[in-house]
């Protein structure tokens, strides 16, 4: 006598549970924020802890100065390191399997095979765009993580951002750069003049914005004041699926969920995407659910952006 497929759960299982990196490749190839951080090393494995720290060094040894041959050469104890700290935010949400839908396909291995990739490819096709949203988020909701526009902020020098006060005096150090806002792009090429501008303000040494991330219509706008001049200059995407242009050697993306009108320039060096390794995409095994005629997983991700320089990064406004 036939009988359901017994191997039905074990089946969704291991498609489902045991494909974090794949889960994983699947957002960060699809979003170029978080393909650049990957590719530089910028995405953090934590072990545990109650929040994500990321170390901000922000005074100057005193001792390193011009001495005489004889001098005594001064050694003190500096308290040149601090940390920033940022809460551990939670991305997640749930996989549900009929009971009906199970013993539809009992009798058939190829459908058992098919509503298991679709039910995985869902799951990675909303949590794709839940990692894009989030990235992009002000900081306002206090369940969201610490996207770009809450780090580098429209008032720099005014809040306090991971745990570090900027309006203090002595933390002067820590916000953002905020170029002029752009009216009219094409005016004497007033837009290249103020992404130069802002470029500069946000360089010290060989620290800088390495990327750029703005709108459709900023990105449309950008590449028609370089029209007779254009460069599809080899960027460190060339290799990558990514549209882009370059500014001063920097890829230059666009991104539906950056906000109107935002132009950003990014240190991606001290942005890093920090994740605890038990919830790097992770997907829980399928169990019944009490109430209904289910079977329910949870796919969830613990994280959060964390900054460990302000200063190198930046943003102006578009408007025209």
């Amino acid at each position: 006598m036939a009988r359901g497929n017994s191997s039905f759960s074990r089946l969704v299982t291991t498609t489902l549970q045991n494909h974090g990196k794949e889960i994983f490749d699947a957002v960060s190839n699809n979003n170029s924020l978080f393909y650049m951080l990957n590719k530089r090393g910028n995405i953090k494995l934590v072990g545990g802890g109650r929040t994500f720290t990321h170390p901000v060094y922000h005074l100057q040894n005193s001792s390193f100065k011009s001495y005489a041959k004889l001098d005594t050469i001064n050694t003190p104890i500096m308290d040149d390191i601090t940390r920033a700290e940022y809460d551990i935010k939670c991305v997640a949400g749930s996989l549900v399997l009929s009971t009906m839908e199970e013993a539809m396909n009992a009798g058939s291995k190829e459908g058992l095979i098919k509503l298991a990739k679709e039910v995985k490819e869902g799951a990675i096709i909303s949590m794709r765009k839940v990692m894009g949203e989030q990235v992009w988020k002000t900081g306002v909701l206090a369940n969201d993580m610490d996207g770009l526009p809450s780090l580098i902020e429209d008032t720099p020098g005014t809040s306090t951002i991971g745990g570090i006060d900027s309006s203090d005096s002595s933390n002067t150090w820590w916000k953002a750069q905020v170029g002029s806002t752009v009216t009219n792009f094409d005016s004497s090429h007033d837009g290249t003049y103020q992404l130069n501008r802002l470029l500069t303000a946000a360089t010290f040494g060989n620290e800088g914005p390495t990327a750029c991330f703005t709108t459709k219509a900023n990105y449309s706008l950008y590449e028609q004041d370089l029209t007779g001049q254009i460069r599809y200059m080899k960027t460190e995407l060339a290799d990558s699926s990514f549209r882009h242009l370059a500014f001063a050697t920097m890829p230059v993306l666009f991104d539906d969920n950056c906000p109107t009108n935002y132009f950003y320039m990014v240190d991606l060096n001290s942005i890093w995407l920090q994740l605890l390794s038990r919830g790097n995409f992770q997907t829980t095994p399928f169990q019944d659910s009490i109430n209904q005629l289910s079977k329910i997983a949870k796919m969830y991700v613990f994280g959060n952006l964390t900054a460990g320089s302000l200063r190198t990064s930046g943003q102006l406004q578009i408007t025209g």
